[in-house]
């Protein structure tokens, strides 16, 4: 993965959202809708967290040093644990915000102004998150995938705006304006429940990185190397750990040689690390594997 695409990706996405952000603060504002004022919000939220993310992405790229010493990959998944949890805070704030809209009688707004906000950025959010998906396959990277989601929330956000005024202008021109002023509102709602997913889809494994829980695939595909391992090669035993802090895999091997094992020097240990490791996948930078051996039970207990 190139780290440099990586970055000038999340760059140019930092930069479009803030035009995002501003033109729905400025529509909010001057149509008096809540609702393109919460996707306003929502995007400036995002920026910054995009923000956040390019600097995690610089710091990923530098090499460890004497106090990060494993490097930084751990910041990639509180990053993400940030971004989660704003968004369902967001969530939260415009579900009630809506509510109370309903109850106090909703809302007139400027519906032509807000119609051409909606139908304008709902092309452009969707053509860039697919444009960045495309990007993604090349870069592989975990941190542009999340970062993509926003784009796609903010474009359904936009998409469901669009089908709302819509609906609102036709009940006013139907003679039933009386309905029109809870459009928006309703759709704040809606908006707030169907970011949910997202948040929750960003929250589990930003949460299960950040607690240190051993990630399951991982877990399962060391555990049948080494019991193959073990079969062809006569260990007495072993135990593994393994970790996952956003891309980066933690795996800790230590295996018990039986007393009588053909041991003629150290190289044949080194072939065993190397057969190990190639079953476990091609190494690369974000992958740190230790493998041990020891004659003595108490070394892995």
């Amino acid at each position: 993965m190139s780290n440099r695409g990586e970055q000038a990706l999340l760059k140019q996405s930092t930069v479009l959202m803030f035009a995002v952000a501003i033109a729905g603060i400025v529509t909010g504002f001057v149509s008096g809708s809540q609702s393109i004022l919460f996707d306003g919000f929502f995007s400036l939220i995002a920026t910054f967290i995009k923000v956040l993310m390019l600097i995690t992405a610089k710091l990923i790229a530098k090499e460890s040093n004497q106090r990060f010493q494993f490097g930084f990959w751990h910041l990639e998944p509180m990053v993400l644990l940030i971004e989660g949890s704003f968004l369902l805070l967001i969530a939260i704030y415009a579900f009630l915000n809506g509510v109370f809209g309903i109850i106090n009688g909703g809302r007139e707004i400027e519906l032509g102004l807000v119609i051409l906000y909606a139908a304008v950025f709902t092309v452009v959010e969707f053509a860039y998150f697919f444009y960045v998906r495309h990007r993604n396959r090349t870069l592989k990277s975990s941190l542009i995938q999340f970062d993509n989601i926003s784009w796609l929330v903010d474009a359904m956000l936009s998409v469901g705006l669009l089908v709302s005024f819509v609906t609102a202008l036709l009940l006013k021109q139907y003679g039933h304006g009386e309905w029109a002023a809870y459009v928006d509102p309703a759709i704040l709602i809606l908006l707030a429940l169907s970011m949910l997913p997202p948040a929750l889809k960003i929250l589990r494994p930003a949460l299960r990185d950040v607690l240190g829980m051993a990630p399951d695939q991982l877990d399962d595909k060391v555990r049948t190397v080494m019991e193959e391992a073990r079969q062809a090669h006569g260990f007495d035993d072993y135990i593994s750990y393994v970790q996952k802090h956003g891309r980066a895999r933690f795996i800790e091997i230590h295996i018990v040689l039986p007393a009588d094992y053909p041991l003629q020097d150290v190289a044949t240990l080194d072939r065993l690390r190397e057969e190990i490791s190639s079953r476990l996948g091609e190494a690369d930078a974000a992958r740190w594997l230790t493998i041990s051996f020891t004659g003595d039970r108490k070394w892995i207990a």
